[in-house]
């Protein structure tokens, strides 16, 4: 490559340079493996409540209590939108566009089918084979897994990704920064301050933003900037925005908003963003790991983390039959058991997915050159 292949300068971003920083030009980053890692922690802490029995969380006897608990892993989501362009930013001037996203696109998409046809078959069996019926018949179980279910990601990073790569000429413009910052926050006041709020599934547009933002910090080089700030700097200011976060959580739902928890809260967003900034200061030495390899393993982990969840809620019913309840409404046993069910779920997964990578099933199996880091 020819020319400067020094870090862009933010105040040069404006004018779309076809250089790339130095920095893109690596394959591995320490701090990669450690957000998705950590990132990952953070989705299956999210989602273990609706299959744990905390869908009534309102009704403990200590609710600010669970809401700081459920926050202090909420910044997983944006997280892994920012780290998908982070990576996005090293490949996306290197080839035809529309070449570009259907390479990301079937890179996930077969895996996505696959883990997705999994979770249908495994309601149909307990639907007809179990004779435990729900309210819902195959055909609408599949259509509200698609709009609501945990797997929600992958469509929204395709419909996000598509918008990034149809304004590839644009991305180097701090304007367009400023016109997604003005479309996430549009989607932050409906999703979770008005009377229409409503699970972050169905925000389409809002998290475009923060692959954007993603792209940006590795273009801009602002890993640089990030280096100079201390780590009991941003440690400290991370634990003062966890409990701004958790205390608009508290406060939202004191006033009876219905989305007390929101990705989309503002505070949530800036906690995130500073989650995101610290680790990539902290983790400054790659992941070494006999048992834990986020690079092939953090993609399975999601796509298959549905399963421990749905043989939870079984077990769990049969607890019940014993008379072993773990839905108490007195806080600190149900906090108790949900790190329970938590651990339960990831470490069950892990394994799942190891399985599955060393059998070589479900299109999990990656080379070098498609990293599963690049997929998600």
């Amino acid at each position: 490559m020819q020319g400067n292949t020094g870090a862009i300068q933010p105040e040069n971003l404006s004018v779309a340079p076809s250089f790339e920083p130095a920095l893109l030009r690596k394959n591995n980053y320490a701090f990669v493996d450690w957000i998705r890692m950590i990132s990952m922690v953070g989705i299956i802490w999210a989602h273990t409540p609706g299959f744990a029995g905390a869908e009534n969380y309102f009704m403990l006897d200590n609710v600010p209590a669970y809401l700081f608990l459920m926050d202090f892993f909420k910044f997983g989501v944006i997280c892994f939108f920012m780290i998908s362009g982070f990576l996005l930013a090293g490949k996306i001037h290197r080839e035809p566009p529309l070449e570009y996203f259907l390479r990301r696109f079937y890179a996930t998409f077969l895996p996505y089918i696959v883990a997705f046809s999994g979770v249908v078959l495994l309601f149909a069996f307990k639907t007809y084979v179990l004779q435990m019926a729900g309210d819902l018949t195959v055909g609408e179980y599949i259509i509200d897994m698609f709009l609501n279910s945990a797997l929600w990601f992958l469509p929204s990073y395709w419909l996000s990704l598509l918008v990034i790569i149809s304004c590839r000429r644009f991305l180097d413009h701090k304007y367009f920064g400023l016109l997604l910052l003005s479309i996430t926050m549009g989607h932050s006041w409906y999703f979770a301050y008005s009377s229409n709020a409503q699970s972050h599934v169905h925000a389409l547009f809002a998290f475009i933003l923060y692959l954007w933002l993603g792209y940006y910090i590795a273009r801009a080089n602002l890993a640089r900037y990030f280096q100079k700030i201390s780590v009991a700097t941003l440690v400290a200011g991370l634990v003062l925005m966890y409990i701004l976060c958790s205390l608009e959580s508290v406060a939202m739902w004191r006033n009876g908003f219905k989305e007390p928890l929101s990705i989309l809260r503002i505070s949530n967003q800036f906690y995130s963003v500073l989650a995101f900034i610290t680790m990539m200061r902290v983790f400054q030495k790659p992941l070494v790991s006999k048992w834990l390899k986020p690079r092939s393993e953090t993609f399975g982990i999601y796509l298959y983390h549905m399963f421990p969840l749905a043989v939870l809620v079984f077990l769990l019913k049969i607890l019940s039959k014993f008379g072993i309840n773990t839905y108490s409404l007195h806080t600190p046993v149900f906090i108790g058991w949900f790190i329970v069910k938590f651990i339960f779920v990831y470490l069950f997964t892990l394994i799942i997915v190891k399985v599955l990578l060393r059998i070589n099933f479900g299109f999990l199996r990656t080379t070098e050159s498609t990293p599963v880091a690049d997929k998600v």
